[in-house]
């Protein structure tokens, strides 16, 4: 549990990819004092879909008897991740997505980022301003590299053992909390290279826009293909919900790629 400078406001993150239960059972105990400033105290649990299952059900106690004074914020873009039983306590507020020229603007003009920094962090960060700020672009960017790499690899000359190699990166052990966010940066490079494909010139990482042309150009990337891309990423990101290994998962997810 982490608070602001304000003692009636406090937060809940994730710790590694989970949210853990002695997380929710600070702010269990949180919830049950009065306010200290405020006429409420209120508590965000940012990406709760994060929750791991005893977090979940700690969590679930604190709903059924919630404080008068204390109001619960659940954060998350996947709502249907979260328990059905925690859905049905809460009500649900939709939030737009913050268009992402303004969130460029922000960026440039109140936080001091380059002009191509804001504009690539401004597409990357989905409508959220909290994303764009989080993002590390330096990591972003090495990953960029490796996951081109495999495009490069899939739209040229078919190189297996390239391809092969950068599924061992993937898995390497200082990459390991890395891994959804690898495959995260394939599917926006493959989004770009269709976009460009069919003659749009609205993509993402519009500062490598040259190489992702080529790729585009390439006859190997026509649209069927680079669709069933995509639907191999997602499938495999489906696997991921029972116990599938990892490594031998991106070998297979590359080695269809390339057939």
């Amino acid at each position: 549990m982490i608070f602001s400078e304000h003692a009636d406001i406090g937060l809940v993150i994730h710790y590694g990819k989970n949210i853990l239960v002695d997380a929710v059972r600070s702010l269990e105990a949180e919830a049950n004092f009065r306010p200290f400033e405020a006429r409420a105290r209120f508590f965000i649990i940012d990406n709760a879909d994060r929750m791991n299952e005893e977090a979940s059900n700690a969590l679930l106690k604190t709903l059924e008897e919630p404080s008068p004074t204390s109001h619960i914020f659940l954060v998350s873009s996947r709502p249907s991740a979260l328990l059905p039983t925690i859905r049905s306590r809460c009500q649900t507020l939709r939030f737009a997505p913050v268009d992402a020229r303004q969130i460029e603007g922000f960026l440039e003009g109140k936080k001091q980022f380059s002009v191509a920094d804001a504009a690539l962090l401004s597409k990357l960060a989905r409508g959220s301003v909290g994303r764009a700020l989080n993002l590390d672009l330096t990591k972003y960017r090495e990953r960029r590299e490796a996951m081109l790499k495999v495009l490069e690899s899939l739209t040229s000359k078919i190189d297996r053992a390239a391809l092969l190699k950068a599924a061992e990166e993937m898995n390497d052990a200082k990459n390991k909390e890395y891994y959804e966010d690898f495959l995260e940066t394939l599917e926006t490079l493959i989004h770009d290279v269709w976009t460009l494909r069919l003659g749009r010139e609205e993509i993402v990482n519009a500062d490598i826009k040259e190489r992702l042309e080529k790729l585009a150009e390439s006859a190997a990337a026509d649209s069927k293909r680079l669709a069933a891309w995509l639907t191999e990423i997602e499938t495999l990101r489906e696997n991921f919900t029972v116990n599938v290994n990892r490594k031998i998962a991106t070998d297979a997810l590359f080695m269809r790629m390339s057939g």
